[in-house]
């Protein structure tokens, strides 16, 4: 299992800014927000190619940096849109002259730590245009909004510093975890423990921790807390036990400190409708045994789409939980 190597916030954005000094120093570079429904209906797939009209948005060039973003029309929560990503535009690899449509490839994507939502941006100071508390129309219907070099930069430090706890990750490491976002969007959740002699784990928990507080909404299943700094991404079937599911967020609750920690031992566990079942081994920490006692039988939140696999429920039953 990986190290965990802490910086601060402030170095660790520093050096994905420093990633794309070339495009940062460069006058001519633009900057834009660019929505992405990741379809192949629109030939986007996300961090690899993008779709976009050429007649229309001929300000777009190879060098220019983007910040990916999820229409309200595409989102997977509740119809709201967020910023995800950022990355460089690349080359143009196709021109359809019949549609007007060109397809470029995205250069040194970038996942983002931490999804930011209408929530995290309603005090972000926007250069490139007033926000006036109100969210429609203040990105271009056409999907592509052009900001200021300001706004990218400080959306890059606005999502790093939601994370501060996260281990610094190699360059190497931060192209592992884009590709974890890919393989988990094609249901592909197989991951080792090495990838091309580097070790996966603090790839694998950047994106995998982000997109399961993502899926719970950034709150506790259990007890609704929405104190971020208390909230833990708690695999069900644990990290050395199956590397085939390793990237399925199904796999995944999100818990405060002490119930995570309490899952993971074995205290409690779920059944398959998401009640809380309670061991009868008492743990040896007495404010854990009181919070377990005070939601037993309590029923966790179960989205329906990302609901945990029932398969997984049941080997933490077997194997997990403390009989």
């Amino acid at each position: 299992m990986g190290k965990f190597r802490i910086h601060t916030g402030a170095d660790r954005i520093e050096k994905r800014i420093e990633a794309y000094y070339k495009q940062l120093t460069n006058p001519n570079t633009n900057y834009f927000i660019i929505d992405s429904s990741s379809s192949p209906e629109h030939n986007d797939v996300d961090f690899k190619f993008y779709s976009y009209q050429n007649k229309s948005n001929k300000q777009l060039h190879s060098g220019d940096l983007i910040i990916y973003r999820r229409s309200g029309s595409a989102s997977e929560w509740g119809n709201e849109f967020y910023l995800y990503g950022a990355a460089e535009f690349g080359d143009i690899v196709r021109e359809d002259f019949q549609t007007g449509n060109n397809l470029v490839t995205i250069k040194d994507p970038y996942l983002f730590s931490h999804h930011l939502m209408k929530e995290n941006l309603r005090t972000f100071d926007w250069k490139f245009r007033q926000f006036n508390g109100k969210w429609s129309n203040f990105f271009n219907m056409n999907g592509i909004t052009q900001i200021s070099k300001e706004d990218f930069i400080g959306l890059l430090k606005r999502q790093k510093n939601l994370v501060p706890d996260e281990p610094d990750l190699s360059p190497e490491e931060e192209s592992i975890a884009v590709k974890c976002y890919q393989a988990e969007k094609m249901e592909s959740y197989f991951i080792d423990d090495k990838a091309k002699g580097i070790e996966t784990f603090n790839a694998v928990n950047k994106f995998y921790s982000d997109k399961v507080k993502f899926n719970y909404h950034y709150k506790s299943a259990l007890v609704a807390d929405k104190n971020e700094a208390d909230l833990i991404t708690t695999r069900i079937v644990p990290w050395d036990d199956n590397k085939d599911i390793r990237l399925d967020s199904k796999n995944g609750i999100c818990l405060t400190k002490i119930f995570s920690e309490a899952f993971k031992q074995g205290y409690f566990t779920f059944s398959d409708e998401g009640h809380i079942l309670v061991s009868d081994v008492a743990s040896g920490d007495p404010e854990v045994n009181k919070a377990l006692k005070k939601y037993k039988n309590r029923k966790i939140y179960m989205n329906k789409e990302y609901s945990p696999n029932k398969k997984y429920l049941q080997y933490h039953r077997e194997h997990v939980f403390l009989k």
